[in-house]
């Protein structure tokens, strides 16, 4: 992978193109209740609750001051410092510095899916409302406090552009109740998970004074011109750091002594220098030229090559790489033809081609992550023997097309008016795992008779989200959240799907493990929608109905999934390891001095 990984790029493709890249599509949000005491809460019950740390850890009261440093962290950046701009909406964003400047709504352990506060400290759900109280203590960069009013403004324009909390929240049922408080009315129950990671990806990010045109514009005539072209030279942020400047190099930032955690922060600076590859940055960790590296792909033989001082924290990434099928593509819109396709490769090789350590396989082709510990299989229960696996099998393949009407001729495959059965996989260039899985893959389907071609691509993402020019692609296949609805909705009802895919809008579906059996006809937004709102057993059910759906009719064909690593070295700091749950946190350089478990040594 590239700079800093797929992850990276899919999530800043994200950010900006946000209206036209939702990861809820027509159904998101949730219903929690959340705490304050430490950057934990016990949310996930929906009942407030508070949590305790050890060490220098905790909230307000209990946290513990440390002995000051004039230690700088230095990281990374595969983005020109001086280019770059500060309009969330706009081209240039900044990638993970943003996460120091700015302070997010609130964050997630993704292993668990465990809400933690940021700016807000708790939230209480009821059927048709919820209530977000905003902490005490944060403080824009210029020196103003942060309010409820702040966080309101916020949450309209991200629901005006296109958010995912829009689904089930109106702008007009955004309400400031007093300083520290702001209520939502719902349009609609949902589960508990769904809102909370609605609301992740917001960071408050967007001054009013800077921004109030653009909410006052949609708010006027439903659209807000101009709004991704603003460019912010200089960011006034919410986070624990505060920009300094950003020249050819570098980007600098300070310790901001008026965020609410500046007292378990004992550095003075953090510092990107810009190292455009893979292979500088793997350079820059061994040479000890940074601190520490975000989120980097990293194979095995450099892993090895590192020093006993340099610790890798491994993130579950909960997705990976899949094929992206047109599906008005003559060929690919033909469910036997992607079933084949699934059968060909060999999806252990692929998993060990791209890097074992990092990858693993997807066992059962249907929707859902968590393939490393196999937690997927909570969700599909008694019904899993029922799925069909997919495992490696050339006749089935071959079967399957001679259904669909192709032929073999001189070894390769031809569709009925003799057309050749191609497979152009579109990659995005650079990326080094997807590049070795890419090989794998063309190797499986030309050994079986599919003119296959890898196609890394400098053009990769106008290509496939402006002009829309593909036959099959690699993605990822999942959302990146472990609650299935996300993943699920990604593949049937999201706006790829929609858009990118043009995956139908509803298909005729045998029963689970019946394939010959009476189809019924699934909705898709429909049963999103009403999944969005389930839970308990009632969302098992649906989550395995509607698993079963891509299983059978593979929107995007699973192939493996991946997990993140993130490097810090402990030569000059003290951090935690993996074991503790504020690691896995997007990213431990930014979450973990939040928390007072990345600290500097004495100098």
């Amino acid at each position: 992978m590239p700079n800093q990984d797929t992850g990276r790029r899919q999530r800043d493709r994200r950010n900006t193109r946000r209206r036209f890249l939702q990861s809820v599509g027509a159904a998101g949000t949730v219903a929690v209740a959340g705490c304050a005491g430490s950057n934990k809460d016990a949310a996930n019950d929906g009942q407030n609750s508070a949590d305790s740390d050890d060490g220098a850890t905790g909230k307000d009261g209990d946290s513990k001051q440390v002995e000051m440093t004039n230690r700088t962290f230095v990281t990374s950046t595969t983005n020109v410092p001086k280019d770059m701009q500060f309009n969330p909406y706009g081209q240039k964003y900044p990638d993970r510095a943003a996460l120091a400047l700015f302070e997010n709504l609130i964050y997630v352990n993704e292993a668990t899916s465990k809400f933690m506060p940021g700016v807000l400290e708790s939230w209480d759900i009821a059927d048709k409302s919820v209530t977000l109280s905003v902490r005490d203590g944060f403080h824009w960069h210029s020196g103003d406090a942060v309010t409820a009013e702040d966080v309101s403004f916020k949450l309209k324009l991200e629901i005006h552009n296109g958010a995912a909390v829009g689904n089930i929240v109106a702008p007009e049922d955004v309400n400031v109740v007093d300083d520290l408080t702001v209520e939502l009315g719902l349009q609609r129950p949902v589960a508990n998970e769904v809102f909370l990671y609605s609301l992740k990806p917001i960071a408050l990010d967007t001054p009013r004074a800077e921004f109030q045109e653009f909410l006052d514009a949609y708010e006027a005539d439903g659209e807000a011109p101009g709004l991704a072209e603003k460019t912010l030279n200089e960011p006034n942020g919410t986070g624990p750091f505060k920009f300094v400047h950003a020249r050819n190099q570098e980007l600098v930032a300070e310790r901001f002594a008026d965020h609410p955690d500046a007292d378990k922060i004992n550095f003075q600076q953090f510092r990107w220098d810009y190292l455009q590859s893979n292979q500088k940055q793997w350079q820059a960790l061994s040479t000890d030229s940074v601190d520490g590296l975000d989120n980097i792909f990293t194979p095995k033989n450099i892993s090895q090559s590192y020093g006993d001082h340099i610790r890798e924290i491994q993130m579950p990434a909960n997705w990976g790489m899949g094929i992206m099928f047109n599906h008005e593509h003559e060929h690919y819109g033909q469910q036997k033809v992607k079933q084949a396709i699934q059968y060909v490769i060999d999806r252990e090789q692929l998993a060990q081609t791209a890097g074992e350590k990092m990858h693993v396989p997807v066992e059962i082709p249907c929707g859902l992550p968590g393939n490393f510990d196999g937690s997927y299989k909570e969700w599909l229960g008694d019904s899993l023997s029922g799925f069909n696996a997919y495992e490696t099998n050339t006749n089935k393949a071959a079967k399957l097309l001679k259904e669909a009407g192709f032929s073999k001729q001189g070894g390769t495959w031809v569709d009925g008016s003799g057309k050749t059965l191609k497979f152009p996989y579109k990659i995005p260039a650079g990326w080094n795992d997807w590049t070795a899985g890419g090989q794998s893959i063309v190797q499986d389907l030309n050994d079986f008779g599919i003119k296959a071609s890898l196609n890394p691509s400098q053009s990769y993402w106008d290509d496939i989200y402006g002009n829309q020019k593909y036959t099959v692609a690699g993605l990822g296949w999942a959302d990146g959240k472990l609650y299935p609805y996300f993943s699920l909705n990604k593949l049937l009802n999201g706006t790829r799907s929609r858009d990118i895919l043009k995956f139908p809008r509803s298909a005729d579906v045998p029963p689970i493990g019946k394939p010959n059996g009476e189809t019924r006809t699934v909705d898709f937004e429909a049963e999103l929608q009403e999944l969005a709102g389930l839970t308990g057993e009632e969302a098992k059910q649906k989550t395995q109905e509607l698993a079963w759906v891509v299983n059978q009719h593979l929107p995007m064909a699973p192939l493996m999934e991946k997990i993140d690593q993130s490097w810090v070295t402990t030569d000059d700091w003290n951090t935690v390891t993996q074991d503790d749950e504020d690691a896995i946190v997007d990213y431990p350089q930014y979450y973990l001095p939040r928390e007072g478990k990345l600290t500097a040594k004495s100098e």
